[in-house]
């Protein structure tokens, strides 16, 4: 298979900063392919941009924590006030207990996917915001739902193709800990005939992307198909205010810094010519 490359921009519909960022990055840049948040709080707006930029690859940014339960039951289970947790901890430690309440969970993600599609949109993939998706007992859980909506596609990082610089070193024991979690899940993607990626870059370096790290990631074309993972956002009040409600982990990230790498006209010039075909999850078997 020749090289193909999906460039995906998570956490589209988390505030209109990051929607704007992303379409721009799709526009001029080397963004392919988004993962919506079916509860963010710019959901609308994010379909807005997706029904007029019809080029950009769609998925479900399937999710436990943070924004609101769109089923109702997880939050009653684990959140407050009708909002999902800040963090998978609480499903971590019902997994361990053996009371994860997978119904919940189900019917939660059914929700969110339902939402996206009801909106006029046709989900190019799955995935998972904080990788609640490949936590066991979760994993099985989104590859039902992705079947029972017809979405052929899933991500999976059970390869991480990361070379990570001495600075991003501290992002290594997570790195091997999800393609851990990647290994174990691709067993029930692949037994349900769900395709997935080759290979995953960017998680080590992802919230702090530059032209140089996205040059190092992908300088040379791997045969198969290989996601990039990014994270591009405007500072907006409303991204300030998540960090003030809890959201930590987007104090550590340089949203602006990864907007303008990614919306790189240079770049993607760049990347075409070294023998990348760019493209989203929908066009990438096709």
């Amino acid at each position: 298979m020749n090289p193909l490359l999906v460039v995906n921009a998570d956490d589209f519909g988390l505030t209109e900063g990051t929607n704007q960022a992303i379409i721009d990055a799709h526009r001029i840049g080397i963004v392919t392919s988004t993962s919506l948040l079916a509860n963010g709080s710019a959901f609308e707006h994010a379909v807005d941009l997706a029904r007029r930029t019809p080029t950009l690859g769609v998925g479900v940014h399937l999710t436990l924590t943070e924004g609101p339960a769109l089923a109702g039951e997880a939050a009653r289970l684990f959140g407050r006030d009708g909002d999902l947790p800040l963090s998978n901890q609480p499903f971590v430690r019902a997994l361990l207990a053996g009371r994860l309440p997978r119904e919940a969970i189900r019917r939660e993600f059914e929700a969110q996917v339902r939402r996206v599609i009801a909106a006029g949109l046709t989900p190019t993939h799955v995935d998972g915001h904080k990788y609640v998706h490949l936590l066991p007992g979760v994993a099985g859980i989104a590859v039902e739902v992705a079947q029972r909506f017809g979405i052929t596609t899933m991500r999976v990082p059970h390869r991480l193709g990361d070379r990570p610089s001495r600075s991003r070193i501290v992002r290594m024991p997570g790195a091997v800990a999800l393609a851990g979690m990647g290994t174990f899940a691709r067993r029930s993607v692949c037994r349900a005939g769900l395709v997935m990626s080759d290979r995953l870059v960017g998680f080590v370096d992802t919230g702090h992307l530059t032209p140089a790290v996205i040059r190092r990631l992908v300088g040379q074309p791997s045969p198969g198909l290989t996601e990039l993972l990014c994270h591009p956002a405007y500072p907006t009040p409303a991204l300030t205010a998540l960090l003030d409600r809890g959201y930590r982990w987007i104090g550590t990230y340089e949203f602006e810094t990864e907007a303008q790498a990614v919306a790189s006209p240079d770049l993607r010039r760049m990347i075409e010519s070294t023998g990348w075909t760019l493209c989203h999850f929908g066009t990438a078997r096709g």
